[in-house]
């Protein structure tokens, strides 16, 4: 069984990628973008949410699996996986054109204007200039967390996988909801596979396993707002959902310790952003408020194909991975040996 000792330590590797996925909060400031209407807010809240969108649905579905074959029945693993999105350098910023939006300018001027992403650069020179009922707003454009160097957008899950009757396997993934701050998150997934090479006996003597496989994974988040600048009110808070499927044909060899295995697939995604509470705008001729003002959605699809590797030692087993779609994808995972089949 694995000790205390290194479950804190898998607890506290995991903390840290959250501290990262929420580390944008200071600057997540899209509530201010509301003097401009619900419309125009949704609409750059949409530019500037979109790519962790993309990056945490492809990033949901990727690691599942190490082998094309199924474990013994009643056998049970547990195991760290982390793996992260590589997101392409033109999801980091947006260019929108200033003059297409009601009552917008940028101090300094120019129509063009490029701004930060939430996965973009940490700093930002645009200051925009909001004009309502003739009296002026000023603010920063949001900045973004600053990925690393490699663009890679990280995730981290522990699994656990059960050999089942009728040549199948059961996995369940999940990231315990933890806070930082005034942001929280937590995942969890289920999946499913079945062993075509065992199920058939035609298929039996072939050199390679084949097995199919679906899953499902959910990523629950919220971040709750300052009640600070020009926008008051309170319960201010972002609670997002995002929900992916994948479905998979897999092979793999049979060698007992060294092993290399892909997959073709297909995936699929949605997000929900819900921008909820009470938010107030106070002008010289009026007071503006708006309740639960507006959601942001996004989606993905998409055929994906993985190729990687993996060794067994003793009860341990290591494995690496890439995956080929929307957002590339690297995978790692180390697994522990709970209980042998029967």
């Amino acid at each position: 069984m694995c000790s205390l000792y290194t479950l804190r330590k898998i607890a506290f590797f995991l903390f840290l990628l959250l501290s990262l996925k929420l580390s944008a909060q200071d600057d997540f400031d899209i509530k201010s973008y509301l003097v401009l209407g619900v419309e125009a807010a949704e609409d750059l809240a949409s530019i500037y949410l979109e790519p962790l969108s993309e990056g945490l649905l492809y990033g949901l579905t990727g690691a599942w699996n190490n082998t094309a074959r199924v474990k013994q029945k009643w056998e049970m693993d547990i195991a760290l996986v982390a793996n992260g999105s590589f997101v392409p350098n033109e999801k980091l910023s947006r260019e929108i054109d200033i003059s297409a939006i009601d009552n917008l300018e940028v101090l300094g001027g120019g129509n063009l204007v490029r701004i930060p992403t939430i996965l973009g650069s940490k700093e930002s020179e645009v200051t925009f200039v909001a004009t309502r009922d003739g009296e002026e707003f000023i603010f920063d454009a949001p900045t973004g967390i600053g990925l690393l160097s490699t663009n890679l957008l990280p995730n981290a899950f522990i699994q656990a996988s059960l050999g089942l009757p009728m040549n199948s396997e059961f996995s369940l993934r999940f990231f315990p909801k933890l806070s930082v701050e005034d942001a929280s998150i937590g995942v969890i997934g289920f999946g499913l596979k079945n062993e075509l090479t065992q199920s058939f006996k035609s298929l039996g003597e072939l050199p390679m396993a084949i097995s199919v496989f679906a899953a499902f994974s959910r990523l629950d988040a919220d971040y709750d707002f300052e009640t600070d600048g020009f926008v008051t009110g309170e319960s201010q808070s972002i609670d997002a959902s995002l929900n992916s499927w994948l479905f998979e044909i897999l092979t793999s060899t049979k060698f007992p310790i060294w092993n290399i295995y892909g997959g073709l697939g297909y995936v699929t995604g949605r997000s929900n952003y819900i921008m909820e509470g009470t938010y107030i705008i106070s002008t010289q001729e009026e007071t503006i408020q708006f309740e639960n003002p507006f959601d942001v959605q996004a989606s993905i699809s998409g055929l994906r194909g993985s190729l990687g590797t993996s060794v067994r030692l003793n009860r341990f087993k290591i494995n690496l991975d890439y995956t080929f779609q929307g957002f590339n994808n690297l995978a790692f995972g180390l697994h522990y040996n709970l209980l042998k089949g029967k």
